[in-house]
């Protein structure tokens, strides 16, 4: 198959073009895998983006979509890979590939934990992605073997492995005795800009504080946007920053936050989590999805289905997200879901063609 890298192209100075380095580092290792299976790949990068570890001699560099038209006339990509999709140069990115014919991948950063994994999807990243509102089967005895042992490699790598039983997964019932957790976004991210129902935290933590009113809430604000200028509500209380996020959960009894990271890690820890806007999970019975006009009264009587959330949480962790260090091995690659859904992909267009 013949793969190109699209990276940061058309992408905004103030979105932090430089951030998209990473992108370019991590695509160039996945690059080296799959050539060594016999693929070839080709780079169109922003020059601002552009990392050494991508190959000069296959990769074309300019800001913006003016040459890309002419690069999938030549190269006639099967796949293109783009990171997040979601920015208007994404967008645009997306629909010349698609009108030349080759189908988009989008990649974002993986869950457990997010530093060291990424993932990969046909449909999109995050409200787009194509777990949404997908039901997996019940795993096996080896699967979830497997599930146990790569959950708990995630939660001792995150020091938790004192707190939360690593040779068992369940999930806790709300625990209304206890405050209830509240992890805040990023405003700007457009994760948050496109698939929240709230333009503000603030607006969030208003309709919480006021749906229960006799709970108490322990907020806690994104590191990237420590301050979300809340106003002062007698159930709220601000964290402390400089307090282990891990914490300041293990104090509480209940998780409801806006299609975060964090819900997904509270979730695999054992959590009953409430989730607001489109998300991965959304649909999924991982989380309680809820609406401002459709909350529960009761969250006491709230309960997770075990086998909907154990088997969502082992596709996520063991069958979706891959380890960034592991993408430059052939081997790894072959074997990931995503190898498999782009050989499927291709398969069928074969046999239609």
């Amino acid at each position: 198959m013949r793969i190109l890298f699209v990276i940061g192209v058309g992408i905004l100075p103030e979105q932090r073009i430089k951030r998209w380095q990473m992108a370019a580092q991590l695509y160039a290792k996945l690059g080296k895998a799959f050539q060594r299976l016999g693929h070839q790949v080709y780079y169109y990068v922003h020059p601002e983006a552009y990392h050494e570890d991508v190959p000069p001699s296959l990769s074309w560099q300019c800001e913006d979509h003016y040459h890309l038209p002419t690069i999938l006339e030549k190269f006639e990509p099967d796949y293109v890979f783009c990171w997040n999709g979601s920015s208007a140069g994404d967008l645009t990115t997306s629909a010349i590939a698609h009108a030349r014919g080759a189908k988009m991948v989008y990649s974002e950063q993986g869950w457990f934990p997010q530093a060291t994994t990424l993932y990969f999807d046909m449909a999109g990243c995050n409200g787009k992605c194509g777990t949404k509102n997908r039901h997996y089967p019940k795993i096996s005895p080896e699967e979830a073997r497997r599930f146990l042992e790569r959950r708990k490699m995630y939660i001792e790598s995150i020091g938790q492995s004192n707190r939360y039983p690593v040779d068992a997964f369940r999930i806790m019932p709300p625990d209304l005795s206890k405050p209830v957790f509240l992890p805040l976004q990023d405003e700007r991210d457009l994760n948050i800009v496109q698939d929240s129902p709230f333009r503000t935290m603030d607006e969030f933590v208003e309709v919480v504080s006021h749906r229960w009113p006799n709970l108490h809430f322990i907020v806690r604000p994104h590191p990237k946007y420590p301050n979300p200028k809340l106003r002062k509500y007698s159930n709220i209380t601000l964290d402390n920053p400089k307090k282990p996020m891990f914490d300041t959960l293990a104090e509480c009894g209940l998780v409801i936050g806006i299609n975060s990271t964090t819900l997904l890690e509270s979730a695999l820890l054992g959590y009953t989590v409430l989730s607001f806007g489109e998300s991965l999970a959304t649909g999924t019975g991982l989380l309680v999805d809820v609406r401002p006009d459709l909350m529960p009264e009761n969250l006491s009587d709230i309960r997770i289905n075990y086998d909907e959330a154990e088997s969502t949480l082992n596709h996520l962790l063991v069958v979706k997200q891959m380890f960034r260090d592991q993408l430059d091995n052939p081997l790894v690659l072959m074997q990931s879901s995503m190898f498999r859904d782009l050989s499927q992909h291709l398969n069928w267009n074969n046999i239609y063609r």
